[in-house]
């Protein structure tokens, strides 16, 4: 039953990469301008104007160039940039590389802090870490993380302290493990932005934990305070704490793109931006198309760690398939 639902995961991501593709490549030819207004700019003759589109391929039918963009992409051949002339590959795997440092940076402290800090306003619930936590988590989940990443330059950066750069511009002569001072204010705009839902949602599923009938059968038969959470409460809340992580990394991977953009750091969601506003429309495609995948990925792995965790689920899946 696992591997059926497994193979319709995968055909449903499929689909939804594939219709992530048309609509992508349907925006980039309905908004106004594109890359022959970059290239040429406003003094270009109109022979220039047309020889540049018969090169760029624009002079041909919608559904061949939709054909010709997707044949290049799952062979590997995603052209060049417009702007750069580099490999499309070349730009997206570096891209790639610093979105996921940042992305791991960010991680190895969202994990472990919103289990300790979901786990214990649980066990203080109604107390004043408790209310704090409330308080804090919301505002953080208001604001912006725009606004976080500028209120994270303002106090670090510029005018309350100048611990950390400000902007994030990495020097490719030099290994990018001896510019890791680059990657901490952008790391902790992450985890200040996408921190307070994983600690929510472990909270609220460690107090409904707590109130189980085991976990008060437990303490009944005496047994001492930390083995009741360490052994009874931590170890049912396994599911909710992989499925907050998981939404979690989602949402880093929508959302680094503001924080990648207020510290130009050369992230994809950086990246992003700058094809968007030069009309680089092999980079553009190409990045919106991965993103498509690793969302997609993330899911589908966050579903099976959730499964792979929680037994009651695993055998529910099981009585399911066998009623089938």
């Amino acid at each position: 039953m696992i591997r059926s639902m497994l193979l319709r995961r995968i055909a449903g991501g499929l689909a939804i990469m594939w219709l992530v593709s048309v609509i992508v490549f349907l925006a980039i030819h309905v908004l106004p301008g594109d890359a022959r207004d970059v290239l040429l700019g406003q003094e270009a003759t109109p022979e220039q104007y047309a020889a540049l589109t018969r090169e760029l391929g624009l002079d041909r039918p919608l559904v061949d160039q939709y054909l010709s963009w997707m044949g290049g992409l799952l062979t590997g051949d995603w052209g060049s940039s417009l702007v750069s002339t580099l490999p499309v590959s070349e730009l997206v795997t570096t891209k790639l590389g610093y979105t996921g440092l940042l992305t791991l940076s960010s991680l190895i402290l969202i994990v472990p802090l919103s289990i300790l800090i979901g786990a214990y306003s649980a066990i203080r619930h109604g107390g004043l870490f408790d209310s704090i936590v409330t308080v804090v988590t919301l505002v953080f989940s208001a604001v912006p993380g725009f606004a976080v990443a500028i209120l994270v330059i303002y106090v670090l950066c510029t005018n309350v302290l100048h611990l950390l750069p400000a902007a994030s511009i990495f020097d490719p002569t030099r290994p990018t493990a001896a510019q890791l001072d680059m990657v901490v204010a952008p790391t902790i705009a992450v985890v200040l932005s996408m921190i307070a839902y994983p600690i929510r949602m472990i909270r609220a599923s460690m107090i409904e934990v707590l109130d189980s009938d085991y976990v008060m059968l437990a303490r009944l038969k005496g047994q001492p305070e930390h083995r009741v959470i360490f052994r009874h409460a931590l170890r049912n809340v396994r599911g909710a704490i992989v499925q907050a992580n998981g939404l979690t990394l989602l949402f880093i991977s929508g959302g680094i793109v503001f924080v990648e953009t207020v510290f130009s750091y050369p992230g994809v969601g950086y990246g992003l931006v700058q094809a968007v506003s030069n009309r680089d429309v092999p980079v553009l495609q190409t990045l919106v198309v991965i993103l498509a995948a690793i969302c997609v990925i993330i899911n589908l792995l966050t579903d099976l760690a959730i499964i792979a965790v929680t037994p009651r689920l695993r055998t529910r899946i099981a009585h399911s398939g066998a009623a089938s």
